[in-house]
C-alpha cells in the first residue's frame, strides 16, 4: 500500500476512535439511556444571532429526552473563541431552578477527526437530567500542533464559566467527559490546575481552567508509551505535525495527562474496553493506579470489548452510557 493510501485508511480508523455519534447517530438516539429519543418539539425557534447574553447561537431548538426532568434547549454554534474550529453546541434544562452543575464534552477521533456532534445525544440527555452541557470542536492535527487541543479544550471552560450568568451554570461544578482522544484532553483538564500556554491563554484568563471530576473513556494518557503499532505513532505523531517531535520523549511525557497527577487532580471516572488494542488497558490501569497513589477519588469501569464502541451491542453501549452519566450525578448532583 502507498503511503499516500496508509495514511487515509490509518484516517479512517481514527474515526472510529469516537463513536458513540460517529456512523451510528440514528442507532444512538433510538437506543440512548432510558429510550431517550430526542424528539424535536419545536422547530427552529431562533436563527442567526439569537442571544442569551453573550452566548449568542446560529440556530435553538428544544428537544424532549423521554424520561429526562427537564426538556431541553439545545444552541447550536456558538463560538467559544475567535477561531473558526472554536465552536460548542449548547444544551440547558428549561425552567431548572438555580445555578446548574456542567459537563464539557470532548470528542475523539486521534486529535485528527471527528466533530461536536458525536456528543449530540449524551449533551441532551444530561440536560435533561439538570446539567448545562456543551459537546465542543476544537482544532485538529496534523495541520494544528499541540497543544492546540488542549489550549482549545481550556478556553472552553473558561468561556462556560465566564457565561455562568447567562447560563445558570454553577462554576464551581464544571466536568469534563472524553471519549479516545477527548478522554486525552478531559483527563487533561482533570490533572492541570492553571492554564497551559498558548495562543487563546489571555482570553477569559481571570476564569479557571480546572474541572471538578472527569470521564475519562479509554484516553491515551502516556504517549511515551504508545509508540508501539503504526496508527499509534501515526496519532501520536499526528500531534506534532506528522513527524517525530524535536524534542523527543520529552515532548511525548510534556503532552501526556499521567505525569501531571497530583493530590488536586479531579475524581476521574475511567471507562476501558478489555479486548482494546489500540489504546491498550495499560493506560487506562496506569491512570488508575497514578490517581490513587496521589489520594485522588477514582473509579475504574471495564467493559468487555475494544476501542470501538460500535462492536458493543445496544444494550452495552446503553449500559455503559448509564454509568457515565450515573457517575456525573452522583459526584454534582443536579
Amino acid at each position: 500500500m502507498e503511503a499516500g493510501d496508509q495514511a487515509a485508511a490509518s484516517d479512517e480508523r481514527g474515526a472510529a476512535m469516537s463513536v458513540w455519534w460517529r456512523g451510528d447517530a440514528a442507532r444512538r438516539f433510538d437506543g440512548a439511556l432510558l429510550a431517550a429519543l430526542v424528539v424535536l418539539v419545536a422547530a427552529l425557534v431562533g436563527l442567526s444571532g439569537s442571544s442569551i447574553g453573550a452566548v449568542t447561537a446560529r440556530t435553538v431548538s428544544r428537544v424532549e429526552v423521554a424520561g429526562g426532568r427537564y426538556a431541553v434547549e439545545v444552541r447550536r454554534d456558538v463560538a467559544y473563541g475567535p477561531l473558526p474550529e472554536e465552536r460548542l453546541d449548547l444544551c440547558r434544562p428549561v425552567g431548572a431552578a438555580g445555578a446548574r452543575p456542567g459537563v464539557l464534552l470532548i470528542h475523539g477521533g486521534g486529535w485528527r477527526s471527528g466533530g461536536r456532534g458525536q456528543f449530540a445525544a449524551e449533551c441532551a440527555l444530561l440536560a435533561s437530567r439538570g446539567f448545562v452541557a456543551a459537546t465542543i470542536d476544537y482544532r485538529l492535527a496534523p495541520r494544528n500542533r499541540w497543544p492546540a487541543q488542549l489550549v482549545d479544550a481550556q478556553l472552553a471552560v473558561r468561556y462556560l464559566r465566564a457565561q455562568r450568568a447567562a447560563l445558570g451554570l454553577d462554576a464551581g461544578r464544571l466536568c469534563a467527559w472524553g471519549e479516545s482522544a477527548g478522554g486525552h484532553l478531559a483527563a487533561f483538564l482533570g490533572v492541570l490546575a492553571g492554564g497551559w500556554p498558548g495562543d487563546e491563554a489571555a482570553l477569559y484568563a481571570g476564569e479557571s481552567p480546572a474541572v471538578s471530576c472527569v470521564v475519562d473513556v479509554h484516553g491515551p494518557v502516556d504517549l511515551t508509551r504508545w509508540l508501539a503499532t503504526d496508527e499509534q505513532r501515526h496519532y501520536t505523531y499526528g500531534l506534532f505535525g506528522d513527524r517525530q517531535p524535536v524534542d523527543g520523549m520529552a515532548a511525548l511525557r510534556a503532552a501526556s495527562p499521567l505525569f501531571y497527577v497530583s493530590a488536586a487532580s479531579a475524581p476521574t471516572l475511567i471507562a476501558q474496553g478489555t479486548a482494546d488494542t489500540l489504546v491498550p488497558a495499560s493506560q487506562s490501569e496506569e491512570l488508575r493506579r497514578a490517581l490513587g497513589a496521589a489520594g485522588v477519588a477514582v473509579e475504574y469501569v471495564p467493559f468487555a470489548g475494544g476501542h470501538s464502541l460500535a462492536a458493543l451491542s445496544l444494550t452495552e453501549r446503553k449500559d455503559l452510557t448509564a454509568r457515565c452519566v450515573a457517575y456525573l450525578m452522583a459526584r454534582e448532583r443536579p
